[in-house]
């Protein structure tokens, strides 16, 4: 077997799809369902079965993917190892990224990073810092680049601390918000937990939530044309010209921020790329800066 099969099991195991998988392998499906069997043949066993629910591995097949995914870390392993024998700064780097941060701030960083070094590449995933946090301790990324503090023995970093803010359309006088329509979408626990801390903080009445939405930018438009207000991190307001954006102060009046740091291994820091990025990472986040020409 070679690497590319390895790559593909863990496609079909990931999707549990034969469409899906052909479509981010970009092959067509007919011939992804020919190497499929061709794999089956090598050893000689049914690695999938198909119901309606889509494909689900045998009992052979979860330890023919368990192999294939230890196969595969190992080679990219080596593959890492030799690069670094090399001491040059070319190669692959992984990341793990919290999805704003991945949306607002580092397509800028990589673009600005990859005119310096034309020969690095990058391998990100993003989502919540939970789904994030478990990818990097299984070794599926080089950096992790999360919301709040992780339990991690090894290098951590903080790259910013955003302020947190009511966002709305026109001002609001914070003492009245309980009263006011709230927008809610799916944040992550820690934002979540800073969110909640400081209404308590705050608050002796609950908030009004009048719509529930998915996204965090579906939230923001919702605010835009005036249905109602919705708590945001900074990280995605730096540009934002027509809302009102208001800060958040707990009862001390400190301002009220959410953290994000970046995580790796020691041994990761001896691969050259990877060494650099990160310096390059916490370089360009320390003069981030979040002053909003409408915040009041």
């Amino acid at each position: 077997m070679y690497k590319k099969d390895y790559a593909l099991l863990l496609m079909l195991d990931e999707e549990r799809n034969m469409t899906k998988a052909a479509e981010k392998l970009f092959i067509s499906q007919p011939n992804l369902t020919y190497k499929l069997r061709q794999i089956e043949t090598f050893f000689n066993t049914e690695i999938f079965i198909r119901d309606r629910s889509g494909l689900i591995p045998t009992p052979e097949g979860e330890l023919i993917i368990k192999m294939a995914k230890e196969n595969l870390r190992n080679i990219e392993t080596t593959l890492d190892e030799i690069q670094l024998m090399e001491k040059s700064i070319r190669g692959t780097i992984k990341l793990g990224v919290a999805s704003t941060f991945g949306q607002y701030i580092l397509p800028t960083i990589l673009k600005e990073f990859q005119s310096i070094y034309p020969e690095v590449n990058f391998e990100i995933i993003t989502g919540l810092s939970s789904k994030i946090f478990k990818h990097f301790t299984a070794g599926d990324v080089h950096i992790a680049i999360l919301r709040g503090e992780h339990v991690w023995e090894e290098e951590q970093y903080l790259l910013v601390s955003e302020p947190i803010n009511i966002v709305s359309k026109t001002k609001i006088d914070l003492v009245e918000l309980p009263n006011h329509p709230g927008i809610e979408y799916e944040m992550d626990s820690y934002l979540k937990g800073i969110v909640e801390a400081w209404w308590k903080d705050i608050f002796t009445k609950p908030s009004k939530i009048s719509m529930s939405v998915h996204s965090l930018e579906t939230a923001k438009e919702m605010a835009r044309v005036g249905l109602g207000y919705t708590i945001l991190p900074g990280i995605c307001l730096m540009n934002e010209k027509e809302l009102t954006i208001q800060n958040l102060y707990d009862s001390n009046h400190q301002l009220v921020k959410r953290d994000t740091w970046a995580y790796c291994r020691k041994k990761t820091l001896h691969f050259p790329p990877v060494r650099e990025f990160l310096e390059y990472l916490k370089e360009h986040t320390s003069d981030l800066t979040f002053d909003y020409t409408n915040t009041f």
